[in-house]
């Protein structure tokens, strides 16, 4: 969890709840949404990459 994202300071003194904060804090950690995967490839080669911003801008200029 990002510190950034805690914008209250906690006292907390009795020990139960000690436990009870921090078994919340370590679920919301685990509780995290799924990455999305999407599809596609990434391109590393210079020939694939020209080639396709090339009909990228065919296509811009046939609108």
């Amino acid at each position: 969890m990002a510190t950034s994202s805690i914008t209250h300071n906690f006292v907390i003194s009795n020990p139960n709840s000690v436990k009870l904060f921090v078994a919340a804090i370590d679920k919301a950690d685990r509780d995290r949404t799924p990455k999305q995967t999407l599809p596609g490839r990434q391109l590393t080669n210079p020939q694939e990459i020209l080639a396709l911003m090339s009909k990228r801008k065919k296509q811009i200029l046939e609108y």
